[in-house]
C-alpha cells in the first residue's frame, strides 16, 4: 500500500482520454445558475490562465522522466492561478476566467503554436546538451514544448530511436486536442461572445495571469536558489503591455495604451494598500516581463477593431505574494510536496482585485 506521503508527492495525473469543454474551462459570477451567454455583456475583464492547469495528461506517462515530484510539477506551472482567476470571477461578475487543463509540457498556450513539433523538441534536446557541457544558449522560439522546468530538472525523457519519437510525437499530438486546442477554442469563444455582447464603446480587457517565484529550485527540492537580479520580480506584482518600463512603446505596437495601463497599477496600488514609498519595490512595468504570446495575439485581434478602451496586458504575480508566508516557508525546506492553497490568504488578494475593479470603473 502507498504510504499517505506519497499521495501528496506522486505526479498529479489527468486521466487518458478525458476531454474538456466550455464548462469545464470557464468560470463567472453565478455560474450554476446564471448562462454565460447572460453574463456576457457585463464582462469588462476576461482573464486567461495559460499556466493554470499543472497536471500532466497520462497519455505522456511514458515520456516523463522518473524522479519528478509533484514539487517540480507545480513549480513548473503557475498553478495558484487556477483557484485565484475561479475565486476572483466568482466575486466580480465583471470577470470571466478560463483555465488550461493541461500542463505547459503537453504545449504551452502561452507560446506561438509550432509549426513542427518534433522539429522544436529535437532542437530543444540538442542544445539542451550544449548548455550542459558549458555553451550558453537560448530556447527561444523552440520552447512551446518545453522538456525541462526552469530549475533544469527532466520533464520530458529524450527519445532513443526514431520509433520513440514517432510514439511521443503522437502523444503530443492526441493531448494537444483534448488541452490546449480546448483551452483557445473557450477563450475564442468567450470574446467573441463578449465582444458580440457589449456595447461599441465599453471597455474591455484580456488579461493574462501568471506567477512566477523569485527562488528557484534546488536538487533537494527546496525553492532557495535565487534568481538573478534582472529576472526578479517586484514585491506584488508585474504588469506588461510590451512597453517600456513606464508601459510606453518601444519598437513594437503596445497591446494595450500606456495611460491604461498607468491607471490599472495606480488603481491596484490603491486597492492592496501600497504606499507611495513602497511602489517602486511593489510593482513594476515590463520589467522583468513585458508580455507573452497571448497578450500579443488578443492585443492585436483587440487593437484590428480600432476601439478604444480595449487591449490585452500581463499580470505577473510575484507567487510568494499569492502562496503566503507559510505555504513559502514551506516551500523553502526541502521536499517533494506541494502546500495546500491558503484559502484565508488568497481571500485577501481577491478582495483587492475587486476593489481594483471597482476604482477603475468609477
Amino acid at each position: 500500500m502507498r504510504h499517505p506521503l506519497d499521495l501528496n508527492t506522486a505526479i498529479d495525473w489527468i486521466p487518458a482520454g478525458q476531454r474538456h469543454g466550455f464548462d469545464d474551462l470557464v468560470f463567472w459570477h453565478d455560474k450554476g445558475s446564471v448562462p454565460f451567454a447572460a453574463r456576457a455583456a457585463q464582462i469588462d475583464t476576461i482573464v486567461l490562465g495559460p499556466h493554470a492547469g499543472a497536471r500532466f495528461p497520462a497519455e505522456l506517462r511514458p515520456f516523463v522522466a522518473g524522479g519528478l515530484t509533484r514539487r517540480k510539477q507545480y513549480d513548473f506551472s503557475d498553478a495558484i492561478t487556477a483557484p485565484l482567476g475561479r475565486a476572483w470571477a466568482a466575486a466580480d461578475p465583471h470577470v470571466v476566467f478560463i483555465e488550461s487543463p493541461h500542463a505547459r509540457v503537453a504545449l504551452d498556450p502561452n507560446r506561438a503554436p509550432p509549426r513542427d513539433p518534433q522539429a522544436d523538441l529535437r532542437a530543444f534536446f540538442e542544445r539542451l546538451q550544449r548548455q550542459r557541457a558549458g555553451e550558453s544558449v537560448s530556447f527561444s522560439g523552440i520552447d512551446a514544448i518545453r522538456p525541462v522546468t526552469f530549475s533544469g530538472e527532466a520533464v520530458l525523457v529524450s527519445p532513443r530511436d526514431e520509433a520513440q519519437w514517432a510514439a511521443l510525437t503522437g502523444a503530443l499530438a492526441s493531448v494537444r486536442a483534448l488541452g490546449h486546442d480546448a483551452y483557445r477554442s473557450a477563450c475564442d469563444q468567450v470574446i467573441g461572445a463578449v465582444l458580440q455582447a457589449r456595447a461599441p464603446d465599453a471597455p474591455l480587457v484580456v488579461v493574462g495571469l501568471h506567477d512566477t517565484m523569485n527562488t528557484k529550485m534546488r536538487a533537494d527540492g527546496a525553492l532557495v536558489i535565487e534568481r538573478p537580479t534582472a529576472d526578479r520580480l517586484p514585491t506584488l506584482v508585474n504588469f506588461g503591455n510590451r512597453g517600456d518600463a513606464l508601459g510606453n512603446a518601444l519598437a513594437e505596437p503596445l497591446t494595450l495604451p500606456g495611460a491604461a495601463l498607468r491607471r490599472i497599477a495606480d488603481a491596484w496600488s490603491q486597492a492592496f494598500g501600497i504606499s507611495a514609498s513602497a511602489r517602486p519595490d511593489a510593482i513594476s512595468l515590463n520589467r522583468p516581463y513585458p508580455g507573452g504570446y497571448e497578450v500579443s495575439h488578443y492585443g492585436a485581434l483587440l487593437a484590428r477593431r480600432g476601439q478604444p478602451g480595449v487591449g490585452a496586458y500581463q499580470v505577473e504575480f510575484l507567487r510568494e505574494a499569492l502562496l503566503g508566508p507559510r505555504a513559502t516557508a514551506h516551500l523553502q525546506q526541502p521536499g517533494g510536496d506541494w502546500p495546500a492553497v491558503d484559502a484565508a490568504h488568497l481571500a485577501g488578494i481577491v478582495s483587492a482585485l475587486v476593489e481594483a475593479g471597482r476604482l477603475l470603473r468609477a
